[in-house]
Order: C-alpha cells, then structure tokens, then sequence
C-alpha cells in the first residue's frame, strides 16, 4: 500500500481515493453527441460527423480508468462491482430502447422485423459490430438488412472495451510504481497501427471501421490519459489568464475537427490511414484541456451543455429509430423533416431517462409533493404504462422471428433476386438465338420503328434493382438486351459496358440503373469509374439513366443531383426518374426500402418503356 500511496499524491490523497466531479465533460458529450446526430440526420451536409464516436471512445476510456483507479485507491475496486455498475448504466436504457422499437415497429413497419431476432441477440450480448461485419461479407445482407440499429456497431465496440478493462487494469498493477498508462499508450499505438497497416494494404473499409481491434486505440489512450491523471499532482486552480488561454487551445483544435465534420467521408481512405488516429489525438488533447484546467471546465459547465451531455446515451439510442421511420415513411424529406426528427429524438431521450428513474425507485412512485410534481410524476407514469404496451408487442416480434442460423438477413428476397439472376441468363441465350431471325424479318422502316418499340437495340446495364424488374421489363421490352448483376457500382458497370462493347452487344440506346451500390462522384474509384463509362457510352448513342431511391445510402441524393446535371449538360443524356414515384408509393417497395416488390416491379418496367417509347417516337 506505501507505493500507492506513493505513486498517487494531490487529490486523491486527500480525498482518501474519491474521484471527484471534473467540470467540462458533459460539454465533450455534448460535442460528441452534436457531430453523430447531425451526421446521422444530414449525411449529405455533416458528411464527417462520425468522428464525434472518437471523442466517446476517448471518454469512454478515460472514465473507466479513472473511476476504477479511484475505486482501488480506496480498497473498494471490486470486479463484480465494477461489472454491475457498467450493466446498471448502460443496459436497462438499451433494453428499453430496443424493445420499445420493435413494439412501434409492430404497428406502423412490421416487415422491418422479419429478419431482426438475430441482430437483437447480437446487440444485447455487445457483439453486433462483429455480427455487422459477418453480415456485410454479402451484398444483401449489407443492402437488404438496413435497420433501425444500424448504429449499435458502436456499442458493440464500447461493451467490449468495458469487459476487456479489467483486464487491462490488472496488467496495470502489476507494473511497478504504476506505469500502466504507458502500456496503455503502447497497446492503442499498436490498434492505430492495425487500422493504417490495413487500409494500406486494401483492406475493406466496413472491417477497419467496425473492428474492435482497429477502433479500441481511441478508449485505450483514453484510458492512459486517465492512469495519468489520477497520479499527478493537482497544484490548485489555474488562473484566469491559464484558463482564457485553455479557450484559446480548445478554439484552434476545434478548427480541423470542423475541417473533417464537412469534408472527410467515411469512404476516405485518408481517413483510415492517418485521419482518424489524428483526430483522435485531437480530442485527447480536448481532454487534457478541461481536465487540466478546472476553470476552463468550469466555463463549459452550461446548462445547455450538461443536459445534452447526460442524456448523450438515451440520443445517441434513439437517433436511428428515429430516422429509419422517418426516411420510411417520408417524414424526413419534409421542409422541416430533420428539424422534426431532431426533435422527436430529444423527446425520447428525456422521456426514457424520466421513465428508467421513476421505475427505479418505486418510493417516489407515493411521495408527495406541489401539484406540478404530481403531474410529472403521473405524466411519467402513464407514458410508461404505454410504454411497457408496446414493450410487450416488441418482445413477442422478437421471440416469432427468424433464428434460423442458415438464414442471413434478407434471404427470402435474396433467393427471389438469385431465382430472376437465373431467369435473366436463360433470357439473354434466347434472346441471341432468335436475334438473326427476328433482323430478318424487318423489310422496312415501319417495321423498323415497331422493332425499336419492342426494345431492339436497347441495352440496359442495372445492378439488382434491375435484376428485380427483369421479368416485368422483358413483358414489356421483349427485344432488349438486359445485362443486371447484384452488388454492381459505377465501376463495375464500366467494364460490364467495355465487355458488351468488344462482344457486339452495346445497342444504339442504353438504359442504366447505376447507383444503389455507392456514388457516382467525388470519391474514388467511383468517380473514375463514372467517367470511364460515359466515355464508353459516347455522345452518338441515347443514354437513359434511371434515378435511385435508396433511402439509407448517404450517396442518394448526391447521385440523383449529379444525374439531372448531366441531363441539362449532355444533349444525349436522359433521366429515369423512378425517384418520385418509388419516395411516394412505399407499398412498391419490399421491407428493405429499396427493391421494387411484384407490384413496383411493374411500375419500374412501366415508366422505362413509357419514357422510352417517347423519346423513340420523336
């Protein structure tokens, strides 16, 4: 015990090991909170808002250092202890949140939870960011399963982190005189490593972003900075002029962290190979300014800044099934949609934290009090009668749905697509069978323009929207060439287009569907792959370029803008717009939000040759 004492002075001596309240963290959440909710509700504007995950990893493992820390100082650290404070705070809100959900769900999504046993499972044992990666390893798991827990990856990473500290605060002690922060350094220096060794050498940006062993880095030097902490010395307060000056700092370290929030995408590699290690240093240094200068944390203590802060948790779970309804249902492309949602999660927020207390503490349910209190108390109370309603619905979705293990999600509609992948290539053999017979029979230029009607001469290239359509279109279309492959982007249309070319098969019109898989612009290789095809496609043939409605992609409404740019800038380029009509008519849809079911299918086929036969009769 003498080296402990010995190694921990100031503070914690005199206050026999109790951690004290550090001003200025609920403005970090705040922070935090601020950058993910405005990413996750404008993607297209905060297209780096994510970076705010860094700054709660950072915190994240700073607290647990640091109260843990205390707790030994003070011969009261206890590993079961330890465990039922974390499982108390973080799983009765997500437990909550999650079945709640599934219970609204119930009423106003209910295909939505076909496939959602298995994902619940994974985000209540804190794997989901691990079950998310082994999902994503096929295309329709990662297009298909778009759910309203998209986001819980992060809590898989933050739960593993918090059964993985102990662990590393045993390592800790047995370095003498308590050197461990630096081990700590060490091990998040090695999980940054990780991260730029694997985008250098191609790995698939989904693992670097969910791996916990490319992500930890951030909680492990915010763990350090907290062994750190509670081992210096605290010499007293800082002046006015140290903490003006702590403004200051904060103020220039706050200017690349804007930088990134509006310019770096996720898809950067840039952003695995150095980008994010660096802002997480960043927001290390954020750190080291508020808990090193109390005064400076006293000036953050605002209210604004506290509430969001405490209720940063209860946000960030509502943020996606809040979203996902709302993208869904439309709601969010609404003038004051987002505005609307922000809202709305805010509410819930507050309303699930006043829920959990009042049921936490059932003498208060009786106690007396002002009226005012009265019908809080009661307002509460009966929101959590409701509440516990729809709990019930959510928990029996969950029980009836699909555990299958040989079923990833979206199987059903990954067996339809595969079954009309089939269809398509016994189509295309027929197709070039009859195609010297059928030019044959064309003697004149009426016969001609009835051929061209019937799709001769048309070649579309799609990814598996298309491929969902095919049937529908071949009624109508019954002479085009349709080339429509799952999982295709920009690129690999690109050399679908270079391949039909050398074959022959490149009529003179061209009908894309380009665009579900990601952008068409700004990031590469997409960006290449988009001018390479327009170049292969050329100015003499007519392109015709269907719109995309992918609600969840953050690249939709980028990719349609820049396809009605090229409309007014190329006299041969035409649009498809099945945007409209898809955002308007959900019921067209499967539960995915982006596949057209029998009925949309024949809508899709629909507006292709309607627009088409338009153009073509002119």
């Amino acid at each position: 015990m003498s080296d402990k004492v010995e190694s921990y002075t100031g503070t914690l001596e005199s206050n026999g090991g109790r951690r004290r309240h550090i001003a200025g963290l609920d403005a970090l959440r705040a922070l935090a909170i601020t950058l993910i909710t405005f990413f996750h509700v404008c993607p297209d504007v905060f297209v780096g808002g994510y970076i705010g995950v860094c700054l709660f990893l950072v915190l994240t493992g700073f607290l647990l250092a640091y109260g843990s820390v205390c707790d030994y100082m003070a011969e009261s650290f206890s590993v079961r202890c330890y465990y039922f404070k974390r499982l108390k705070r973080l799983y009765p809100p997500l437990v909550f949140v999650v079945l709640l959900t599934v219970g609204v769900y119930h009423f106003m999504l209910p295909e939505v939870l076909e496939d959602s046993g298995k994902e619940i499972v994974s985000i209540f044992l804190g794997v989901n960011n691990w079950w998310q990666l082994a999902m994503n390893a096929d295309y329709f798991a990662r297009v298909i399963n778009a759910s309203p827990f998209t986001h819980m990856w992060f809590l898989g990473v933050e739960l593993e982190y918090v059964v993985l500290w102990p662990l590393l605060l045993g390592l800790c002690v047995l370095l003498k005189r308590w050197k461990g922060g630096w081990i700590l350094c060490w091990l998040g220096m090695l999980s940054a490593g990780l991260m730029t060794m694997g985008a250098l050498y191609g790995a698939d940006v989904s693992r670097l972003y969910y791996g916990t062993d490319t992500r930890i880095f951030a909680c492990l030097f915010g763990s350090a900075m907290g062994m750190w902490f509670t081992k210096r010395e605290v010499t007293g307060r800082c002046s006015r002029h140290l903490a003006v000056r702590g403004e200051i700092f904060v103020g220039v370290l706050l200017i690349p962290v804007l930088e990134a929030t509006f310019l770096l995408n996720g898809q950067d590699m840039f952003l695995y190979v150095c980008g994010m290690q660096l802002l997480t240093v960043l927001f290390c240094l954020m750190l080291l300014a508020v808990i090193d200068l109390p005064q400076f944390g006293n000036r953050l203590e605002k209210p604004v800044f506290q509430w969001i802060g405490q209720h940063s948790y209860e946000i960030f779970l509502w943020q996606y099934p809040v979203l996902f309804l709302s993208q869904r249902t439309g709601w969010h492309e609404l003038s004051y949609g987002p505005l609307g949602d922000i809202v709305m999660i805010l509410l819930l927020a507050a309303c699930t934290k006043a829920i959990l207390e009042l049921l936490g503490k059932p003498k208060s349910w009786f106690s007396r009090g002002g009226v005012k209190e009265c019908v809080k108390r009661y307002t509460v109370a009966m929101t959590a009668v409701f509440s516990i309603v729809l709990i019930g619905f959510g928990t029996q979705d969950i029980l009836a749905s699909d555990f299958d293990p040989n079923h990833q999600p979206g199987y059903k509609l990954k067996q339809e697509l595969e079954q009309k992948q089939t269809e398509l290539k016994n189509a295309q053999a027929e197709r070039a069978a009859r195609e010297v017979e059928e030019a044959q029979k064309i003697k004149t230029e009426q016969e001609r323009q009835a051929a061209r009607l019937r799709g001769a001469g048309v070649t579309m290239i799609g990814d598996s929207v298309m491929v969902g359509a095919s049937p529908a279109i071949a009624k109508l279309l019954p002479e085009a060439y349709i080339d429509a492959l799952s999982c295709r982007d920009v690129c690999g249309g690109y050399e679908t287009a270079q391949k039909l070319v050398r074959e022959g098969k490149l009529g003179d019109v061209v009908v894309v569907a380009l665009g579900t898989n990601g952008p068409l612009l700004k990031y590469e290789p997409y960006a290449s792959g988009m001018q390479n095809l327009l170049k292969v496609l050329g100015t003499e043939r007519q392109i015709f370029w269907i719109t995309t409605y992918c609600s969840y992609s953050q690249w939709m409404t980028m990719n349609n803008k820049y396809l009605a740019e090229l409309e007014q800038a190329r006299p041969n380029f035409h649009r498809i717009d099945w945007y409209p009509l898809a955002r308007s008519n959900p019921g067209w849809l499967y539960s995915d939000g982006t596949h057209p079911n029998i009925k949309g299918a024949e809508q899709y086929a629909k507006l292709i040759h309607d627009t088409l036969t338009q153009a073509l009769s002119n």
